[in-house]
């Protein structure tokens, strides 16, 4: 099992829709099962989602002010190229630093 979890920084996301579509991209590329999912639009700005997996969850809280994303994903899968995720991770958000660690439960 893995827990990857981090901060983006240098990124603005203000929206569900935009948010949605970042988390599609990594359930979709990381082969990951969608059971459910949940967002909240903060006023005037600002969304958290979690989507609930068949191998456990993965959520992202946006803090827009700070231009900061906050993610954090379990799963049973183990991720042996963490830097290819990171690497995919740039490619999506364009973050200008990621800040992560990696634990093997």
């Amino acid at each position: 099992m893995s827990h990857i979890f981090g901060t983006l920084e240098g990124v603005k996301i203000e929206t569900v829709e935009n948010l949605t579509e970042k988390m599609n991209l990594i359930v979709e590329k990381l082969k990951l099962t969608e059971v459910s999912r949940c967002f909240h639009q903060f006023e005037p700005f600002g969304v958290t989602g979690v989507y609930v997996l068949s191998e456990s969850h993965l959520s992202i809280h946006t803090f827009v002010e700070e231009k900061k994303v906050a993610m954090d994903l379990y799963t049973c899968k183990s991720f042996n190229d963490t830097e290819n995720l990171i690497n995919f991770l740039h490619e999506i958000f364009n973050p200008c630093n990621i800040e992560y660690k990696v634990i093997n439960r």
